[in-house]
């Protein structure tokens, strides 16, 4: 073999060697553009995702102690940024409407209501008198639609907290102290929308 032919082989081994490193680097480099193709995509689903659920509608019952009455609200309210529609609310056990504590309540039984349309943060709510109740809990299912989804929620209500709400109302001597506590009321609620 003359050294001609001997360097004309050693660049070919050479170029044969360079090519196949070549080839391995390609490969590894699609590998890893593939799993960073999925990872991108799965962060993308995860940000969509939780786009979703920060803005879908969002249905809640509840019951807070009525701030005029001995009576409880019973309320149903979209805590959500997105329009939501009330498919069924169901109570169990049931409550004894004829005892709610005020005339023809039985009409507004928040039980009864479906297909409401609820826009972001507004609410309905009725009115009932639980001193003659003698159930602990309440077990709550809400079924409702939002952004073409549908939810069903389960959940518990203790009502022996609902005895124990603790509320204040001011010791108004004259008009002076009444004006007092006006301008307080005002200025904490003011506070609470900056």
């Amino acid at each position: 073999m003359t050294p001609a032919e001997w360097h004309s082989n050693l660049f070919q081994f050479i170029g044969v060697i360079i090519g196949f490193l070549t080839l391995v680097g390609s490969v590894f480099a699609a590998v890893f553009a593939y799993k960073n193709i999925k990872e991108m995509q799965k962060q993308l689903n995860e940000q969509k995702d939780q786009y979703f659920e920060q803005n879908r509608g969002n249905l809640i019952f509840f019951i807070t102690k009525s701030s005029i009455s001995v009576t409880h609200d019973l309320i149903i309210k979209n805590f959500g940024n997105s329009p939501a529609k009330l498919i069924s609310l169901k109570i169990s056990p049931d409550l004894d409407w004829s005892k709610a504590g005020q005339a023809h309540v039985n009409d507004f039984n928040i039980t009864k209501l479906n297909n409401i349309f609820l826009a972001p943060h507004q609410h309905i709510g009725t009115v009932f008198d639980f001193r003659k109740f003698e159930e602990n809990e309440l077990d709550i299912e809400i079924k409702y639609t939002t952004c073409g989804k549908e939810y069903t929620e389960q959940y518990k209500i203790d009502l022996n907290y609902l005895h124990k709400v603790f509320t204040l109302e001011p010791d108004i001597e004259d008009e002076l102290t009444a004006l007092k506590y006006i301008n307080k009321s005002i200025t904490s609620l003011s506070d609470k929308f900056i």
